[in-house]
């Protein structure tokens, strides 16, 4: 089992500028719309720590800055790193990779406070590495860094979990693991049809039965290698995916009806010696990855290929990358006590500019709990 930080995670996307997806270069003709005009701001943040502990932070959504909530960080679990919220922002969903259990907690909307769910804490997969929510709310999939399997869980409008029949759902590649730590590592796309996983070798195609929720694995495609982490563009033509032992980003066409993967083209990284996580702005403009070990890089995006952009910030160490829901804010939680800079224990501010380019806050950081690893930022 792998608790202290590795080298290597994922990074983002963009639509293909065309009507078309075949616009790369695929045969595919399926019309793909652009993604939804996004009114969305900042609420909370929250931010899962190795030292056994969940930190709370409200966002100012003109400001972009954090500010602690009252009574966090607080004790949680053995070592809770992976959170997600639902898309409705009631429920925050921990995963504790050393106590192979799920946390649920209710999301006061008014103040932030967290109070459990239901049975919470749940028995989930061996070592939960990655967790994602259903566009409906009413799904939660869990990947297991300990097998090569997928949870599959239903979710209740109060917070409760129950086991969705035949889960958990084999990727069937014996010996090859879901090795990346965060939510980027498995996604579902915007329509709640499918759900894409990665693992050290390859990415996987489930579809989603609509009325249970259960997988049925459709595809596996080839991955870069050491994978670490996917992305999916906004609009759901792209998918986006990094490895510890590739120095590019992959990208995928989607075949809009059968969500099937064909790769298209590849993206060189900035520092190379592979990407270690990543994010996409929400309107598909931009990718944030961590590149070289503690390299924060930005790219622009175009087509599905990525042009680097702005300043390179050395000595960031983050296994997440998070841009804030309007898309105006990005927040790296610094993991690593033996980074170049000394810094640690805290959480990087910047805004983004309209190239794409980061800026440091004038607030620069914020303190975080003990090893801060995953983060999640909902919306008003």
């Amino acid at each position: 089992m792998r608790y202290l930080p590795h080298l290597f995670l994922p990074v983002a996307s963009l639509f293909c500028a065309s009507i078309f997806v075949g616009c790369t270069g695929g045969t595919d003709r399926t019309r793909v719309p652009p993604p939804p005009i996004n009114t969305a701001k900042a609420k909370f943040a929250y931010i899962g720590n190795q030292g056994a502990s969940l930190s709370g932070y409200t966002v100012d959504p003109s400001t972009g800055l954090l500010t602690p909530l009252s009574s966090f960080p607080f004790a949680l679990g053995t070592n809770p790193t992976v959170v997600t919220h639902d898309p409705q922002n009631r429920f925050l969903i921990v995963a504790d990779i050393a106590a192979n259990s799920l946390h649920v907690f209710m999301v006061n909307s008014a103040t932030g406070a967290l109070s459990e769910a239901g049975s919470s804490p749940y028995a989930t997969v061996k070592e939960p590495v990655s967790v994602a929510v259903d566009p409906a709310g009413t799904h939660i999939y869990v990947a297991s860094q300990g097998g090569n399997q997928v949870g599959a869980y239903s979710l209740s409008s109060t917070g409760a979990l129950t086991g969705i029949a035949g889960g958990p759902f084999s990727t069937g590649s014996a010996g090859v693991t879901a090795e990346a730590i965060g939510s980027a590592t498995i996604l579902i796309d915007g329509a709640g049809k499918f759900l894409y996983l990665q693992d050290l070798a390859n990415v996987y195609v489930f579809s989603i039965d609509a009325g249970t929720g259960a997988l049925t694995l459709q595809q596996t495609e080839a991955g870069p290698a050491q994978g670490d982490g996917l992305a999916l563009d906004p609009a759901g033509g792209y998918l986006y995916a990094v490895g510890a032992g590739s120095n590019s980003i992959s990208t995928y066409s989607i075949d809009q009806g059968s969500g099937l993967l064909k790769p298209v083209k590849s993206s060189p990284l900035v520092e190379q010696n592979g990407a270690y996580t990543i994010s996409v702005s929400p309107n598909g403009q931009f990718a944030y990855t961590i590149e070289n070990n503690n390299d924060l890089v930005s790219y622009a995006l175009s087509n599905g290929a990525f042009t680097p952009v702005g300043k390179t910030y050395s000595g960031i160490y983050g296994e997440q990358v998070a841009v804030d829901p309007s898309g105006s804010f990005v927040y790296v939680p610094q993991a690593c006590s033996k980074c170049p800079s000394g810094v640690y224990n805290v959480v990087h501010e910047f805004s983004i500019g309209s190239s794409g380019a980061l800026t440091p806050l004038p607030v620069s950081t914020v303190a975080a709990g003990v090893t801060p690893w995953g983060i999640t930022v909902t919306s008003q």
